[in-house]
């Protein structure tokens, strides 16, 4: 189960890196590829906790799955941000 939220925390690192980085809607496009291709290894990838909620409404996830997924999510964007600024000039 700890693949699965690591995966999508490095899908999710790789999204909102692209995001911070290079901002051009192509550029995000191919970013949230290559997350979802990423995280999609070992979870669903998601890669947002809006549809992660939504799964969860739907009945295709536990809560507590859902949770995990939802904080994967959080750690990694937080952890893209952190890289971000130390390294602005990328």
């Amino acid at each position: 189960m700890l693949s699965t939220y690591i995966a999508e925390a490095v899908g999710s690192f790789i999204f909102f890196a692209v995001i911070l980085t290079k901002g051009e809607p192509v550029m995000i496009a191919v970013g949230l590829l290559v997350g979802i291709l990423v995280a999609t290894i070992a979870s669903q990838g998601h890669l947002n906790p809006c549809v992660t909620a939504i799964a969860y409404m739907q009945g295709k996830m536990s809560g507590d799955e859902s949770i995990g997924y939802v904080a994967a999510q959080f750690v990694g964007a937080i952890a893209a941000f952190q890289w971000y600024n130390y390294f602005p000039h990328i």
